[in-house]
């Protein structure tokens, strides 16, 4: 692999797209990946330096700001890549081959012959299930793009290939040579990794040892701290009731700020040691969990928990919420302050 590439779509996974970015640039990520136009164009305020690359392509309604602000477009089909071969003057694009998947890129037939007038320097393929390490589809979608790699590189000279996303990529340490077609890896498209998401859903397999640190931590302060008689119902629908005289805290955050509603009598926040359970129905700006019994529990009003972070992992908490890690980092709310 030449280098690696950053994909900094939905605000950078919902974690913040101006101080993510900065970030990257400061540890030297050059290339950005983003979703659509408006995006690469907050980015551009960002990195007025970085080579920014628009997934969804060109438009018609999106052309002048490409051009405008030097962002440059993943075209999916034969118009996006007419429509861009029309500017007055050649403007580099990257182009997407479909080998599989059928969401976007022109399909593995099509005639090579047909494309437009363009100058390419980045040629890309998406894999639909690399985060499933036994599963022989990314085999054969390797296979297809190689049959492209020769006349591409005829055809454009120097144009770059990019197969691999996060998943793919940790794939690719634990694969032998023979296992891997041979196509050029010139740039790693990473996205969830980038962000300590392990994306294998085969916990048991090769790519699933591979460790990725902790780089996102969720906390919420405590509101309130109460002593509860036994009986004592939570929240809206009194879905909860305390078994015993106990002690109830009062977090300041609620699905509005993306705690998934399902962990309500399910989730758990972390202190110091301790998991605390999620008691009764999680609210638009607050959740409240119980406290143990014990003298080395002294959490107290203004203290800040942990939602999920080093102690309680996304991973654990998207599978507590019935969903993926994605969701949980992209659903955080816009008042949630993201800090370096």
């Amino acid at each position: 692999m030449d280098q690696a590439a950053a994909v900094v779509k939905a605000n950078a996974y919902g974690l913040g797209l101006d101080p993510i970015a900065r970030r990257l640039w400061q540890e030297g990520c050059r290339r950005f990946f983003v979703a659509v136009a408006e995006e690469g164009i907050e980015l551009r305020g960002v990195l007025p330096d970085a080579r920014i690359y628009v997934l969804a392509g060109a438009t018609a309604q999106t052309l002048d700001e490409l051009t405008i602000h030097r962002l440059t477009p993943v075209l999916n089909t034969h118009h996006q890549c007419a429509l861009w071969s029309q500017l007055p003057d050649p403007v580099p694009a990257a182009l997407h081959i479909d080998t599989g998947m059928h969401r976007l890129g022109l399909p593995s037939d099509y005639d090579l012959r047909a494309l437009p007038a363009l100058e390419l320097e980045l040629v890309m393929t998406h894999f639909a299930r690399a985060d499933e390490w036994s599963n022989p589809m990314r085999r054969e979608q390797l296979g297809r793009f190689a049959a492209w790699v020769p006349p591409l590189r005829d055809q454009f000279p120097g144009v770059l290939f990019s197969t691999n996303n996060s998943a793919a990529a940790l794939s690719d340490h634990g694969a032998s040579a023979s296992e891997l077609a041979d196509v050029p890896r010139d740039i790693d498209r990473l996205g969830i990794g980038l962000y300590g998401v392990n994306p294998h859903i085969e916990r048991d397999s090769q790519p699933a040892k591979q460790r990725l640190a902790n780089v996102a931590t969720l906390e919420a302060q405590v509101l309130q701290v109460r002593q509860v008689e036994a009986g004592a119902e939570v929240g809206y629908g009194s879905t909860y009731r305390v078994s015993e005289a106990s002690r109830l805290a009062t977090i300041g955050a609620g699905y509005a700020d993306g705690i998934p509603r399902l962990l309500s009598n399910r989730g758990h926040v972390y202190f110091r040691g301790h998991r605390f359970p999620i008691v009764g129905r999680i609210s638009m700006d607050s959740l409240v969990v119980e406290l143990p019994d014990t003298e080395d529990c002294n959490l107290q009003e203004g203290e800040w928990v942990e939602i999920f972070g080093a102690n309680l992992s996304v991973d654990d908490v998207a599978q507590q919420a019935e969903t993926i890690a994605y969701e949980v980092y992209t659903g955080l709310g816009s008042r949630v302050r993201r800090l370096l």
